[in-house]
């Protein structure tokens, strides 16, 4: 993408982002059942702007915007992923061991939580979905990748000054 394109996409990002309410977004989220202290920092991060291509843009904004959009697109890969993290984080309660084995229990149990999610997605769109645990990380991985992609490169076209 040259820069022209790069400068036209983060515009057309600016003004998708400008009709989304910041507490319908919040709401969104908290009905999605994210913790309060994850949503009280996407508040903070709400009002961030940068200076890109000459124009202020709200990146805080487009970046909760394109979060609420992935997780729209993939309902059961981030609730399987929650599950996950909540079965990894319940080992802490094992006596003695709870501590030592809960970060790769979260890890582990996330991961797998996100993988079959992500299948039932698959199934849900009419998707192909192999019996390849492999294939569906790597579709995975690309979609996080493109989520992030897509955001980062519209709005790093020239340098930015935080605001």
């Amino acid at each position: 993408m040259d820069k022209n394109k790069a400068t036209f996409e983060a515009l057309l990002l600016q003004a998708e982002a400008s009709g989304l309410d910041k507490v319908e977004a919040m709401a969104f989220f908290s009905n999605q059942g994210v913790p309060l202290e994850v949503i009280t920092r996407m508040d903070s991060l709400w009002d961030q702007t940068a200076m890109v291509a000459g124009q202020i843009l709200n990146i805080g904004k487009i970046l909760i915007m394109k979060l609420i959009q992935f997780i729209k697109e993939n309902p059961n890969m981030i609730i399987g992923l929650a599950i996950g993290i909540g079965l990894g984080m319940l080992a802490n309660a094992i006596p003695l061991l709870g501590s030592f084995i809960a970060p790769i229990a979260t890890i582990a149990f996330g991961t797998v939580g996100a993988l079959q999610g992500h299948r039932l997605d698959k199934v849900i769109k009419g998707e192909y979905v192999s019996n390849s645990l492999i294939e569906d990380a790597i579709t995975i991985i690309k979609a996080f990748w493109s989520f992030f992609y897509e955001i980062f490169y519209a709005i790093a076209i020239e340098p930015i000054v935080a605001g």
